[in-house]
């Protein structure tokens, strides 16, 4: 009882703590001016939450623009409705092709040029709307990490990410990585609920996820082979536990909110999807060749970028005492994972952490964001390996006291 009542206290002061800690870090940066210049194309192209909401035009010629095919349009329309809210509407592409003229590399010398379209005081608005999906991944990976693993595995998780430079920094730009983290967050969330119990409910809404989360960025597509892969892990080769009738109402949900909520597919047609991969492909391959300094072209430059961006330069934990503790966790908890035979967190790392980490083009701050939640989640469980190790000290401990102190100390 006593011990139960002590996990309360540490967990609700825990809680205070994070929240008085995450609005102190971040609640100011709302107000910077403009520094990212994908923030003002996220806002300039909030003109298609007014093509497909307010006009509900779903053949218009921009549906095959450019800017259709570079991103999905979910935060598009996130940032068109947050504009409508101020009584704000971009009718047409002028803004974003503006932003879009501008080269790569030319962007601090056009800095007024940048943001001249940009409505006054918006930018403290959309951060805020932004914030609100970091904020809210963090609380879901809690919630996730507690239930699962323990409160003081999700006591560190929740700690390291939110003490992490580039959480705290991307968190609050206007741009699409928090509403993927927390769609990927969610859904990972719900197929552990899933693995657990089998709910149908947590498998049908695994569907619905896939399709935000395909809707905010192209990557998000890999949480429809996510939930395939726990299906079969749920229910293995035994054909009769798989539910058909559910399974096929999930993809054609997936579908149906996909192409709807993207009429690009529904201009494009099938080719679509290849069409926005060979233009993304492209566009990071112009990315490399633009910004040389930053490109990973070999596996070797992307580990090491990765363990230094990672562990070292944006760990505040590292900066305090010098030491990788980050990444001896995460080297434990990896091996936790495959010792124990963990599927979650086996999942993570296979579908999750590897594949990015294989591929990153560039060392930017933002290809890391949704990856490091992942590894931080990993090198919490890792105090799991020092919790069963201190049991075995007392068991080791209970056993010699019996064998080398009570029965030589018998009556007789």
């Amino acid at each position: 009882m006593k011990k139960n009542r002590l996990k309360f206290y540490i967990e609700v002061l825990f809680i205070i703590f994070a929240i008085l800690w995450i609005f102190n870090e971040m609640g100011g940066r709302f107000y910077l001016p403009l520094s990212e210049p994908d923030e003002a194309a996220w806002i300039y192209s909030g003109y298609y939450f007014n093509l497909l909401f307010l006009k509900f035009d779903l053949f218009h010629k921009d549906w095959n623009d450019y800017d259709a095919i570079d991103h999905p349009p979910l935060v598009k329309y996130i940032m068109g409705g947050t504009l409508f809210t101020k009584g704000y509407i971009f009718d047409s592409l002028d803004a974003k092709e503006m932003w879009r003229r501008i080269p790569m590399d030319k962007y601090l010398p056009n800095y007024l040029l940048l943001k001249s379209k940009l409505p006054d005081n918006i930018l403290p608005l959309t951060r805020l709307v932004i914030f609100s999906f970091a904020f809210l991944s963090l609380v879901f990976l809690y919630i996730f990490v507690r239930n699962f693993y323990g409160i003081l595995p999700a006591i560190v998780s929740t700690s390291l990410l939110m003490t992490n430079d580039i959480f705290i920094r991307l968190s609050t730009q206007t741009i699409a990585d928090p509403v993927l983290l927390f769609f990927f967050i969610s859904f990972l969330f719900l197929c552990s609920y899933y693995l657990k119990s089998g709910g149908n409910t947590c498998l049908f809404l695994g569907f619905v996820l896939s399709s935000f989360a395909f809707l905010t960025k192209l990557n998000g597509l890999v949480l429809i082979f996510v939930l395939f892969w726990v299906i079969f892990l749920k229910n293995k080769l035994a054909i009769s536990k798989y539910n058909f009738k559910l399974i096929g109402l999930g993809i054609m949900t997936f579908l149906l909110m996909t192409i709807l909520l993207n009429p690009f597919f529904l201009n494009a047609g099938p080719p679509g999807l290849a069409k926005m991969i060979e233009h993304r492909a492209s566009h990071i391959r112009l990315q490399q060749e633009t910004f040389k300094a930053g490109a990973l072209l070999s596996i070797g430059e992307r580990v090491k970028a990765e363990i230094v961006t990672i562990f070292f330069n944006s760990s505040m934990l590292n900066k305090v005492i010098k030491i990788p503790f980050e990444l001896i966790m995460f080297l434990i908890g990896l091996y936790y994972s495959v010792k124990k035979i963990d599927f979650i967190l086996l999942t993570l790392l296979i579908f999750f952490i590897l594949p990015t980490l294989s591929i990153l083009p560039l060392n930017w701050e933002r290809y890391y964001y949704t990856v490091i939640p992942f590894i931080y989640i990993i090198a919490g469980v890792s105090l799991n390996v020092f919790k069963e190790f201190g049991k075995r000290i007392r068991l080791y401990g209970h056993h010699y006291f019996v064998n080398n102190f009570l029965m030589n100390n018998r009556p007789g």
